[in-house]
């Protein structure tokens, strides 16, 4: 069997890489998280390594794809650049020093803006590390708030009541500022 030729991306309608608009490229991000979802639920369902789970997993790939690219484009706008490798932050000139565990975890909170985690959560999504207590990781939290005021980010980090952490970044302008 001949496999079709891969095709070249194309946006879903409405969908514009190049807006400035903060909103709009969350609810981007939450439209492919979606996708991402409702794709690994289904391969999680289907049993076999038939040509369907080959199609679903590239769809899968593909999406992924598209969900980081959003992200980036998220942080890029907001001017917020996290560098994993050597866990800094970098925002409106100024640099700050993280720990490993602070760099990943405003990572994961800013690459998924508007949403909510609670304490186990976190350690599971953020770190893959089911031993954190409530207690440790609501200290990583309050030290991290406390350390992202140093550079201008007092608000970056949200807590909700019952829902958790969240990262709310900073709105920016036409002109590239907040």
């Amino acid at each position: 069997m001949i496999e079709p030729a891969p095709q070249a991306f194309r946006p879903l309608p409405g969908e514009d890489h190049t807006t400035l608009a903060l909103p709009e490229v969350a609810s981007w991000i939450a439209i492919y998280e979606e996708l991402s979802s409702v794709l690994r639920l289904v391969l999680s369902r289907m049993d076999g390594d038939g040509d369907g789970t080959d199609a679903f997993r590239r769809n899968l790939s593909f999406v992924d794809e598209r969900l980081t690219l959003w992200r980036d484009r998220h942080q890029a706008l907001a001017g917020v650049v996290i560098d994993r490798k050597d866990h800094s932050l970098t925002f409106g000139g100024r640099y700050l020093k993280l720990t490993r565990r602070e760099a990943d975890l405003l990572d994961f909170l800013v690459r998924h803006p508007g949403r909510h985690f609670t304490t186990r959560q976190l350690t599971v999504l953020a770190w893959q590390n089911s031993r954190l207590s409530d207690a440790q990781v609501r200290t990583y939290m309050m030290r991290l708030r406390r350390r992202l005021r140093e550079v201008g980010l007092e608000g970056l980090i949200t807590i909700v009541r019952n829902r958790g952490y969240g990262a709310d970044l900073p709105k920016v302008g036409v002109d590239g500022h907040a």
